[in-house]
């Protein structure tokens, strides 16, 4: 036998061994373009879906806020009314304590109306422009009310001494101002 023959012969063999190929069922163009267009409106409607629930959710708790809201109602109580005279009350109460200590550390005060400092000394300088407080803030953070009565012995003296110096003025306030505190009834 030939070469060529032996070839073919082998060639015949291996053909015969292996079994032909089952034909494979080919995807058509319209079978894949069908089931991709099936997923695409799946999940436009799980979307749709989703936002049908979300706005869904929405409705129920804006009608539970509505329904809150009417459940409350306000009226008038005269509110201002009863802190315009907390107010009024409390600026009495800080004239009064202010008249019986006579003299005052400024810390101190602001700390017993839990104020600043800062604003304590804005409101004795208030007071004092309204002709409601009369005193001096001395350079030591000290206030010492003067009552009215008290300025005007001072006036009376000088008016009774006639020209006199800073010396001897306060050499006799201690005489015209009492620095003590006083109990007002």
């Amino acid at each position: 036998m030939n070469e060529v023959s032996k070839f073919e012969r082998a060639i015949n063999e291996l053909r015969n061994a292996v079994p032909p190929p089952s034909p494979k069922k080919k995807r058509r163009p319209d079978d894949v373009n069908h089931s991709v267009m099936r997923k695409e409106e799946e999940e436009k409607r799980r979307e749709e879906e989703a936002l049908r629930i979300e706005e869904e959710k929405k409705r129920k708790e804006q009608e539970e806020y509505e329904a809150m809201k009417a459940a409350f109602i306000v009226e008038g109580e005269g509110f201002d009314e009863n802190e315009d005279q907390e107010q009024d009350n409390l600026l009495q109460e800080f004239i009064t304590y202010i008249k019986e200590q006579k003299v005052l550390l400024l810390e101190d005060l602001a700390s017993h109306f839990k104020m600043k400092t800062q604003m304590v000394i804005d409101r004795i300088v208030d007071l004092q422009g309204s002709g409601l407080l009369t005193g001096v803030i001395d350079d030591r953070g000290k206030f010492i009310y003067i009552s009215q009565k008290e300025l005007e012995d001072v006036a009376k003296f000088i008016k009774n001494r006639g020209r006199i110096s800073i010396t001897e003025l306060a050499e006799n306030s201690n005489n015209l101002i009492s620095l003590n505190p006083v109990i007002m009834s």
